[in-house]
């Protein structure tokens, strides 16, 4: 009689980070001035902080949805880069200025693909599990 011998996959899952994201909450922040700015004449003072106060949820939760994180991404990678580019503006020499602003504009690009993939990457674990071998063994 034939025996079935089933192997698991030997893969460890991928543990997501809850408090990486948490890095879009300087720009969620920054973000919510315009938006208050554009909403007070509209809706009131008190409409306008109920509208920033959803953005920011919004903004943070999106930082932890599957491929919709990109949206928060790329807004946090536009605030953090020009937050961090005004200092840089200081600089008398253009040519150091133009490579401080460029590795600024590295490291932001790099902060933020790790949130996408901090975001995405069980997702796409779960989408394309592998299935377990089986294995017919004869005795």
């Amino acid at each position: 009689m034939a025996k079935y011998i089933v192997e698991e996959t030997n893969r460890s899952k991928y543990e997501k980070n809850f408090k990486f994201p948490l890095i879009n909450m300087i720009p969620a922040i920054v973000w919510c001035i315009p938006v208050h700015q554009k909403m007070a004449p509209l809706i009131g003072t008190m409409g306008a902080y109920i509208a920033v106060a959803v953005f920011f949820v919004a903004y943070i939760l999106l930082s932890y949805v599957p491929i919709a994180a990109l949206v928060p991404a790329v807004a946090s990678v536009i605030m953090m880069t020009a937050i961090f580019w005004a200092p840089a503006d200081h600089i008398g020499n253009n040519v150091v200025r133009i490579i401080v602003k460029g590795v600024i504009l590295v490291i932001m690009v790099l902060i933020e693909f790790c949130v996408l993939i901090n975001a995405t990457l069980p997702w796409l674990e779960r989408k394309t599990a592998t299935l377990p071998r089986v294995r017919k063994v004869e005795e």
